[in-house]
């Protein structure tokens, strides 16, 4: 099982930068997790106890929405509505992308206006609220596929603005276990994601990898561009 099919079985992705070039480049596929919006006024309402509770609680309340999520063939329109809806508050209400673009731009992060940051951010969130799958969409056929052990939460930083919650995934019919961990940064509306982690490799530093490719030989607007065309794909 590749690295992108373990993403997609316990958490959630997307295939963004198999945005593809007209210059016959090796398609790339990459994954993950999702988002905020791109400008803070944007934003949506906090809830009430989203900063009450920590990081690992944040997690476990993030995999009791999925279990929320309806499957199957049959679904009625009704359902196909709130499973969009419910999808589009976990990834604007759960994944901080802003923090994860900046991370993932590097360097090229401050080489942009802010205006071109929330766009980058907004593109972001636009494919992945098109893209993203959850696990339910992915593990079918058992009630419960897969078993999640929560294992530590400790913080990153002597702020304790960043923390890191580590899991583990027990996936029985496929005989697979794995270390899924999170990365949270601490936000007005209490912990987002920025990063995940499966079996060490970084959610981040693969973005980083491929949008620091693409800006090197073709340049930031490409990068954009090919996102845009993406996002075009899909409508």
């Amino acid at each position: 099982m590749s690295f992108i099919r373990l993403i997609v079985v316990v958490a959630v992705s997307a295939c963004l930068t198999a945005c593809p070039s007209n210059k016959g480049e090796e398609k790339k596929e990459t994954v993950a997790p999702a988002i905020v919006p791109p400008a803070p006024e944007a934003l949506p309402e906090p809830l009430p106890s989203s900063s009450t509770i920590g990081p690992m609680e944040s997690i476990k309340d993030l995999d009791l929405k999925i279990e929320s999520y309806k499957t199957g063939s049959n679904l009625t329109q009704a359902e196909v509505e709130a499973n969009r809806k419910l999808k589009q508050d976990i990834i604007r209400g759960t994944f901080d992308l802003y923090e994860l673009c900046k991370l993932a731009l590097d360097l090229h992060w401050n080489e942009i206006t802010d205006k071109d940051q929330r766009y980058f951010t907004d593109l972001m969130t636009s494919l992945l609220e098109k893209k993203a799958i959850f696990s339910k969409e992915q593990v079918k056929g058992a009630e419960k596929a897969y078993r999640i052990v929560y294992k530590q939460e400790k913080f990153l930083d002597a702020e304790k603005k960043k923390s890191l919650v580590t899991t583990k995934i027990t996936i029985p019919s496929k005989k697979i276990d794995l270390d899924l961990n999170y990365k949270l940064i601490l936000g007005p509306r209490g912990w987002n994601i920025f990063d995940v982690i499966v079996d060490d490799a970084s959610l981040v530093e693969n973005y980083k990898f491929q949008f620091d490719a693409i800006i090197k030989k073709s340049g930031y607007p490409e990068l954009v561009k090919r996102m845009e065309n993406k996002l075009k794909e899909m409508d």
